[in-house]
This record gives C-alpha cells, structure tokens and sequence, in this order.
C-alpha cells in the first residue's frame, strides 16, 4: 500500500509540474524572455562600467557560475569575489546578441553570445562568448541560478 501512494503520489506531482509548465502561454513565455533579456542585458551594461553588484543583486543564494576563466563552477562567493576585481576597470566594450530561449514552469534558460573589442583594463581583443544563463522564479521576481560562458570555439 506504501508503495502505491507514493507512486500515486509521484504520479500527482508530475502532472501538476507538466500542467504548470504547459499553462504558460506564448505571451506569457514572450513576456518572461523579454524580461529576462533586459536583466541579462543590464548586468553587461553595469559590467562595462566595473560595476557586478548589479549581477549579484539578481542571482539566487544557490548560484553557481562557470567563467571561462576557472576550472571549475563557483558558487556565489566566487562571483562577489569577481565583483571586488571589477571594481574601476570599467574600459570594456562588448555587444551581446540573443540565441534562443527555453521554458519550463519556474525555470528559464537564455543562450547569448557576447562579442568583446576590450577587456575591462582597457586591451584590445578580437573575442567571443557563448553563454548560457539559468534563471529560477523565486516570489514574483527571476533570479539567476546557473550560468557558463565559454570562448566560442572554431567551427
């Protein structure tokens, strides 16, 4: 009998998450990547003036990130440690061009590419990014959860 209920119970949990994300409409999806987008596009806005609190402000307290330059994913303390870096290095000049985006339930995922001309400290570079940015919904408002950029690879 255990068995059954909690089998019952599975079953209940997955319908309910399959009839959360299938309730969103294409509206509702274009309103949700718009929003996330001019959160995405406001973090290299400030980024480019030195400035991550902007970024930090908008992830959730379970944040992992993978930078290109680590070897590993860190957590949240890692990227307040980035933030401290950032501080005055505000040369870098970038644009940013979305990909695609998915959607389901409370969970999104944007994929962008940003091209660098110039690092933070002012250098000249010829760079390019994939990125990919999980965002969670937590209350009314989209946090940042996940995310990896890597340097765009010849193809």
């Amino acid at each position: 009998m255990l068995t059954f209920t909690r089998s019952l119970t599975a079953a209940f949990l997955t319908l309910s998450l399959c009839a959360s994300a299938s309730a969103q409409t294409a509206d509702e999806k274009t309103e949700i990547r718009d929003a996330i987008w001019v959160k995405e596009q406001a973090i290299y806005v400030n980024r480019a003036q030195g400035d991550l609190e902007y970024y930090v402000q908008n992830t959730s307290l379970n944040y992992v990130g993978w930078p290109p330059s680590a070897a590993k994913p860190l957590p949240l303390t890692g990227l307040k440690a980035d933030a401290k870096r950032m501080v005055g290095q505000n040369k870098e000049k970038l644009t940013m061009e979305f990909t695609d985006f998915a959607l389901s339930g409370n969970t999104a995922v944007i994929y962008y590419t940003n091209k660098r001309s110039v690092k933070p400290d002012g250098t000249p570079v010829d760079e390019t990014f994939e990125n990919i940015h999980v965002w969670t919904r937590e209350g009314a408002d989209w946090k940042l959860v996940g995310a990896m950029s890597r340097h765009q690879p010849k193809r």
